[in-house]
Order: structure tokens, then C-alpha cells, then sequence
């Protein structure tokens, strides 16, 4: 009876374990291209934006006119965080990650070419 027991607790254990490494997993990125033309307009969105339900973390470059946000699915969604966006006034378009990353490299070359 008692290994019964113990073989019952190590299962449920195991069931909570394995429930909340899949709840880990569940996050997801989405990226826009923005009009946003200064750093006020990057400080009125990355407050904003981080208060949103589920986002994890947050990068919001005017330069690169870039949002990437990493939010827990389920919690929102790409559609729900374009139209959070939206609401502020900006226009915006979903961007593949890699578009993202040759929009903030090109960015990065362009500004260091202008510091020398």
C-alpha cells in the first residue's frame, strides 16, 4: 500500500514538472516595422508596451523603426500587440525575425559610418 502511495505522489509530481517546462516553452516573438521617428516616440512605446498582458521582454529602436516583443502565448497575441500599437498612433507592419535582425544591423552600420 505504501509503495502504491509513494509511486502515486512521485507521478503527480512528474505531471507538474512536465506541465510547467511546457508553460516555459509556450513564448513567442513578433516583430514590426514602425513609423516611429524619435526617441521620444521610442520611450512613449517601450512604457507603454511593457505593460501589456504576457510580454516578456521588449526592444523598441526608432532607428531601425523596429518593435520586437517575446510575450507568453495565450496570454495575448501578434494581432492583440499590433493593435496595442496602433492605438498610440503608430502605423506598423509584421516583420519575419530576420527582417528584423537586417533592419537593426543596417541601422548599426549606418549609424557607426555617421560617428566617424
Amino acid at each position: 500500500m505504501n509503495k502504491i502511495i509513494i509511486l502515486l505522489v512521485v507521478i503527480f509530481a512528474g505531471s507538474f514538472i512536465s506541465e510547467s517546462v511546457a508553460q516555459e516553452k509556450k513564448t513567442k516573438t513578433v516583430c514590426f516595422k514602425s513609423n516611429m521617428d524619435c526617441a521620444n516616440c521610442e520611450n512613449k512605446l517601450n512604457e507603454y508596451l511593457k505593460f501589456e498582458k504576457g510580454v516578456k521582454a521588449l526592444k523598441v529602436d526608432y532607428v531601425s523603426n523596429t518593435i520586437l516583443i517575446e510575450y507568453k502565448n495565450g496570454k495575448n497575441s501578434d494581432e492583440g500587440l499590433a493593435k496595442s500599437v496602433e492605438k498610440k498612433g503608430y502605423k506598423i507592419e509584421k516583420i519575419s525575425l530576420e527582417e528584423y535582425k537586417k533592419l537593426v544591423a543596417a541601422s548599426q552600420e549606418e549609424t557607426s559610418k555617421k560617428s566617424n
